[in-house]
């Protein structure tokens, strides 16, 4: 069962990936400028009103779930600010492999040394499989040529972010003992829609935001659908917390999305694979193997 419940939770954030994609592509609004912070905005908050409404319209978090809630949802906000700034300085495929190895080393640390939760020799070693996969199905677009100190310093706090924002979770779950995962995502993702809509409004597009949202079909659809896809995972996200070691759990996560992100953009955009990110590939699935053992 845990098997089936790992390949939903990757399936989940993998589709969350795909309509995003598919969402950005399709925007017809009346500025694609603003098509980011209708995300930030209407991501945060179906997340928060569906694990309301799926939680029986109960709402009593403690004071540490509002704690780790509204820390996390700061956190998320520096992710989303490090990994534009940096997108905008240098290679995406460098700036993702920072967030994907921050997204493993540090909540691995931070469960390591907060909670005393240690992996097996081949545990260790499924992980650093996953971090060479990560380096080579990034391969075919890594490039750091004229890349400048702010670049590096705005991936730096990518990493960090998406480390912290996986770390604080694991927080909440050991702490609670599982309990209050309902409260936590109402807290985090309402906060970050609250922060997402005083961001825009800061940067002068609030009323452009407002305006944007009369899109098409296509693209409205594709934002319904990955924000559902987002809302499943991060509650499958939280249950599963109880259940594995983080460490472990974040491993397989995002190594298992970007895996399945490959194998889409094969199937769906006809993109060709080098022999390096088959590689990748290989060394992905032998890692899951090796971490679960």
């Amino acid at each position: 069962m845990l098997y089936l419940e790992l390949a939903a939770l990757v399936t989940l954030f993998s589709l969350q990936s795909l309509f995003t994609k598919l969402y950005s592509d399709a925007y017809d609004g009346t500025n694609r400028d603003v098509a980011t912070g209708i995300f930030s905005v209407s991501y945060g908050l179906f997340i928060a009103i569906a694990t309301f409404l799926s939680a029986g319209l109960r709402f009593s978090p403690s004071p540490a779930t509002l704690l780790y809630g509204a820390l996390n949802a700061c956190v998320l906000v520096l992710y989303n600010i490090s990994i534009i700034n940096s997108a905008k300085r240098g290679s995406y495929a460098f700036l993702m492999i920072c967030s994907m190895f921050g997204g493993i080393l540090v909540p691995l640390t931070g469960g390591w040394i907060l909670f005393g939760e240690t992996l097996t020799l081949l545990q260790l070693l499924g992980v650093a499989l996953m971090l060479a996969a990560m380096l080579l199905m990034n391969s075919s677009d890594l490039s750091l040529k004229g890349s400048k100190k702010g670049y590096f310093l705005w991936c730096a706090l990518l990493f960090l972010a998406n480390g912290l924002y996986s770390t604080v979770m694991n927080i909440q779950s050991t702490v609670m003992e599982g309990r209050e995962r309902s409260e936590m995502l109402i807290v985090l993702f309402g906060l970050s829609s609250l922060f997402a809509c005083a961001l825009e409004a800061a940067n002068g597009r609030g009323s452009d935001v407002i305006r944007g949202y009369k899109m098409g079909l296509k693209p409205a659809l594709f934002l319904v659908c990955a924000c559902a896809s987002a809302f499943l995972g991060a509650n499958l996200l939280l249950y599963l917390l109880t259940r594995m070691q983080s460490g472990i759990l974040f491993t397989i996560d995002d190594g298992g999305v970007l895996l399945l992100s490959l194998v889409f953009s094969v199937a769906l955009f006809k993109e060709k694979l080098t022999w390096l990110q088959m590689l990748g590939m290989a060394l992905a699935l032998g890692s899951i193997v090796l971490v679960n053992a």
